[in-house]
């Protein structure tokens, strides 16, 4: 059964590669800084980062807190987006335009859509899909490109960063360590890989809306935050690479399980980004 799914996802892989567009090798508008933007979308996945960083101030940009400093020989500034698309949208621009950073990393967690994520375990985002844009009808969603600001250009509703930034993943994929957690009554190593993360401003889902996820997308996380970080980055012609790790199965009503297994994915997808800042 797993066999036959994971063979539909790379079927699902090739098609969406197909039509998708890959985000910038290098940035397209600005000369850039040597900096690194890290985003997390709440306080609980930054402070990994803050204490690699050395525990520097906390400084404000348009009331928007961040830290400045560095990680290994990286220059990094780490902020948070708020929740979801807007705060997301809003917070990459503003911290692009100030910063003008070479890269962007997004940090954070994500509900388990693929049944075969265990909490903790990380996925280094091939694909974001905003799975609300479109029309909801009695069947499900229908999806529909997008507009830009560029004369109305159409865009597809799928990001996807460069190749050449994913590449760089692959060592640092192969050579992690990952750390022991114990979630819902087991105990093991987190795993990572690659694979699919689509985000909405919806925190629950419907069991119809899950299996729509997993069709149509192969989706392995569902969150806010990851697509719209996609969307802006490609826009703005700005490298991005986005690393999210499993809390909660994706599911109607998540809150208790978020709140209770949330952290545990926090910590374990900046630990795994604080070792990628390491090949980027």
């Amino acid at each position: 059964m797993i066999k036959q799914w994971m063979l539909g996802g790379l079927v699902a892989l090739v098609t969406l590669g197909a039509y998708a567009a890959d985000g910038p090798d290098t940035v397209k508008f600005y000369k850039p800084s040597d900096t690194i933007v890290v985003l997390g979308a709440v306080p609980q996945e930054i402070p990994v980062f803050v204490q690699a960083m050395g525990n520097p101030p906390r400084r404000s940009l348009w009331g928007i807190p961040y830290y400045s400093g560095k990680i290994g020989d990286k220059k990094v500034v780490v902020a948070i987006t708020g929740i979801g698309k807007t705060y997301t949208a809003m917070t990459t621009t503003l911290f692009i335009t100030e910063f003008k950073p070479r890269l962007v990393l997004m940090s954070g967690t994500g509900s388990r859509t693929n049944p075969s994520l265990r909490t903790g375990d990380i996925i280094v985002a091939t694909h974001t899909v905003e799975h609300d844009y479109g029309s909801l009808t009695q069947k499900g969603m229908v999806y529909r490109d997008m507009n830009s600001p560029v004369d109305g250009a159409d865009v597809k509703n799928n990001f996807a960063p460069s190749p050449s930034l994913l590449a760089k993943s692959d060592p640092a994929i192969a050579s992690y360590q990952g750390p022991e957690v114990t979630a819902n009554g087991a105990t093991y190593h987190v795993a990572v890989r690659k694979g699919v993360v689509v985000s909405s401003d919806l925190f629950g889902v419907t069991e119809q809306r899950i299996a729509q996820l997993r069709s149509d997308f192969n989706t392995d996380l569902m969150e806010m935050e990851s697509a719209p970080l996609g969307h802006v980055c490609e826009t703005l012609g700005v490298p991005y690479i986005i690393v999210r790790s499993g809390s909660n199965v994706t599911q109607e009503a998540p809150n208790d399980d978020y709140l209770r297994l949330g952290p545990i994915a926090a910590r374990e997808a900046a630990k795994f980004s604080v070792h990628l800042l390491g090949y980027l």
